[in-house]
């Protein structure tokens, strides 16, 4: 059954339904939350301006132009354009007068919010990036929509789950949207991960890497990133922890043996990066995933 929601008029600037929302301690303290959720449809040009304000905010223009102003830089957007900004720092949106928005919005936080942003920012820094489908943002923001209506604990697991979604977009979209050739950085790329994955427990170096597959070290740290969401060398380091968690779990290795397999030659450096990895020795790992009679 549909669930009818706040609706109003703002002097006669715009027309919006909204859903407020209030999060119980259990979805404040483990989820991400719903503090605001909408539309909006401008009926002529107008201003909203704040700051200091603890959320961070997602908007999807459907159609018409306006600008957002964050981090003391402007920028246009039109139908398809998406942001998402922290609303800590000071941040307003204008609708274009000849052309006014119409918008969906999230204002949204929880405990982990903070590293979803900033992880976003470190590949698309203007916070701004263009959906060439934004039902794929459309469909998730009117079940919010709905779903932030209810106040029960299954709701808010369902309202956590679905702006999960919108930020998992929010990551995937942009790649999407990037031109690289398959025939050539990117497939090399693939090429780069594949030859990794067979031959991690051997030494590896980026200079032998841009050099065996012919493209340049910038490039390939540049697009690895970009096509894995993780550095070259973290990814090295991750395919040698996971299987050094195997080895310690399922045979009789020493340490030093199982660092030698995992291509790190130095003992006292592979339980250094494992600790820092998975916040415990490979002994202490050991012990604990051991099998037991």
């Amino acid at each position: 059954m549909a669930v009818e929601f706040q609706s109003f008029s703002s002097s006669g600037v715009c027309e919006s339904r909204r859903q407020l929302h209030t999060p119980s301690p259990f979805a404040r303290n483990a989820l991400f939350y719903v503090q605001e959720v909408g539309t909006l449809q401008s009926i002529r040009s107008h201003l909203c301006s704040r700051k200091e304000l603890d959320s961070f905010l997602f908007i999807l223009v459907l159609s018409g132009r306006g600008q957002i102003t964050h981090q003391k830089h402007s920028y246009p957007l039109s139908g398809g354009d998406c942001a998402l900004i922290d609303c800590h720092s000071p941040y307003s949106h204008l609708s274009s007068e000849n052309e006014p928005w119409e918008l969906m919005w999230i204002h949204f936080n929880g405990p982990a919010a903070r590293s979803y942003y900033s992880c976003f920012i470190k590949n698309i820094p203007t916070g701004i990036f263009h959906a060439k489908e934004s039902s794929l943002f459309t469909a998730p923001i009117l079940q919010l929509l709905e779903t932030a209506a209810h106040t029960d604990q299954t709701s808010e697991l369902l309202c956590s789950k679905l702006i999960t979604d919108v930020l998992t977009l929010c990551f995937t979209v942009p790649q999407q949207n990037e031109a690289m050739p398959p025939d050539r950085v990117a497939g090399k790329v693939q090429a780069v991960k594949d030859y990794i994955d067979s031959h991690f427990q051997e030494r590896l170096l980026l200079d032998d890497l841009s050099q065996q597959f012919f493209v340049s070290k910038f490039h390939l740290s540049r697009e690895f990133k970009r096509a894995y969401g993780v550095t070259l060398g973290n990814y090295i380091l991750s395919r040698r922890i996971t299987y050094a968690k195997e080895l310690l779990r399922f045979s009789d290795k020493s340490i030093e043996a199982i660092a030698a397999a995992c291509g790190v030659t130095d003992t006292s450096y592979f339980n250094k990066v494992f600790k820092k990895s998975e916040g415990t020795s490979p002994s202490l790992y050991r012990r604990h995933w051991a099998h037991r009679p």
